[in-house]
């Protein structure tokens, strides 16, 4: 089913470039990413936030390991014609051994990954802070040197904006990033507001997180898709949209349950089945066991 890699990679750089942002639905298994490609996205992803929950019901806290993200993003790769772009976290390794980082997700088929500067504690209170601009530099170029494509990108993700909410020591972040070779930046918790500010001096595409729920009140995004792409982003992620959507409407369904709803009371939340099979190729099945009978 799955189309060449390399041909994957320079549609990914090739919709990078375009004039209108890439929007990119973040999948967290093989069966979303079909319903992006269905819905008639370009391209998906996969972020370590989603396969650790989908994967092992685990938060985002460094408990996946570089195989298990490689082999849930083979997953995806194998099960759609899309580019997958994935989740690097801060490249497993040292520069050093960060060729394994890279061999994986190449072999995986994915079209790049994005290496960030964070120590860890992502989503918790407690972030552990960034690592120096020269130590992140030093992987960016290594992962660099360690690719057999050159059109699989390296993306620098600086989350200086989140854990020290400066915008200034961000923007230094991404410039030195750029300047050891990134091929994109991204940079989540930036507004479209402080992206618009800064945006010329960020000589390389740009990646952001636009449903970050970062508002004051926390439910909602605090910039909207068009927001981001007029500030000129590149790249707009969706990394928690669709398995939040998912848990949802797996809780609402089985809170109905318990509450004594009948199956057939359920019909606005459950997708009928043959809707559901068609999703997953069973009319090829079908042609090809009829060859073989």
């Amino acid at each position: 089913m799955s189309s060449n890699p390399s041909q994957r990679r320079v549609a990914f750089a090739e919709l990078v470039r375009a004039s209108e942002p890439l929007v990119l639905p973040g999948a967290y298994d093989a069966l979303s990413a079909r319903l992006v490609e269905r819905a008639g996205f370009r391209a998906t992803y996969l972020g370590s936030f989603a396969a650790a929950a989908s994967a092992f019901g685990a938060p985002d806290v460094g408990l996946i390991t570089l195989t298990e993200m490689a082999e849930a993003s083979r997953r995806i790769v194998e099960a759609t014609e899309l580019p997958v772009l994935a989740d690097g976290e801060n490249g497993f390794y040292e520069p050093a051994n960060i060729w394994r980082t890279v061999q994986a997700f190449e072999s995986a088929g994915v079209v790049g990954i994005h290496i960030e500067d964070n120590l860890g504690g992502k989503h918790t209170s407690q972030p552990a802070g960034l690592m120096s601009t020269d130590r992140m530099n030093n992987r960016i170029r290594a992962a660099l040197d360690a690719r057999t494509d050159p059109n699989f990108m390296i993306i620098a993700r600086s989350d200086a904006a989140w854990v020290y909410g400066d915008v200034d020591e961000t923007v230094s972040r991404l410039r030195s990033y750029v300047a050891a070779g990134a091929d994109m930046v991204f940079v989540p918790a930036l507004s479209a507001a402080e992206l618009r500010r800064v945006r010329s001096r960020i000589e390389a595409p740009v990646m952001v997180t636009a449903d970050l729920f970062d508002a004051p009140d926390g439910d909602r995004p605090g910039s909207t898709l068009a927001e981001y792409a007029d500030a000129g982003a590149d790249v707009l992620t969706l990394w928690y949209s669709l398995i939040g959507a998912a848990a949802r409407s797996v809780t609402a369904t089985l809170d109905a349950l318990k509450a004594g709803s009948e199956i057939a009371d359920l019909g606005d939340l459950i997708l009928d089945q043959r809707t559901f099979e068609s999703f997953m190729d069973y009319a090829e099945y079908e042609g090809r066991a009829a060859r073989y009978q």
